[in-house]
């Protein structure tokens, strides 16, 4: 009887950890599930390369703002999802 207790105690934890751990992995910024990080590499993507000078959070995605290979500043919306 004791052992099942036990058993039971230690597949208990198991779940709370591991449920705890999933919620640590989402994202917490409610902006989607994409980073700005990876809003950057898109932007850059999208604008032929340059240098990402911001990158800020709105309207549920990133306004990346990046200096274009010809000296152009652009302003790109990547979307958060």
């Amino acid at each position: 009887m004791r052992q099942t207790r036990v058993a039971l105690a230690v597949l208990l934890l198991v779940a709370v950890a591991a449920t705890t751990g999933a919620a640590w992995g989402r994202d917490k910024s409610g902006q989607g599930q994409m980073s700005p990080s990876q809003a950057e590499q898109e932007a850059r993507r999208q604008t032929g390369g340059g240098r990402v000078l911001s990158v800020k959070a709105a309207d549920g995605g990133y306004q990346v703002k990046v200096l274009t290979p010809s000296g152009e500043v652009k302003y790109v919306f990547v979307s958060g999802r």
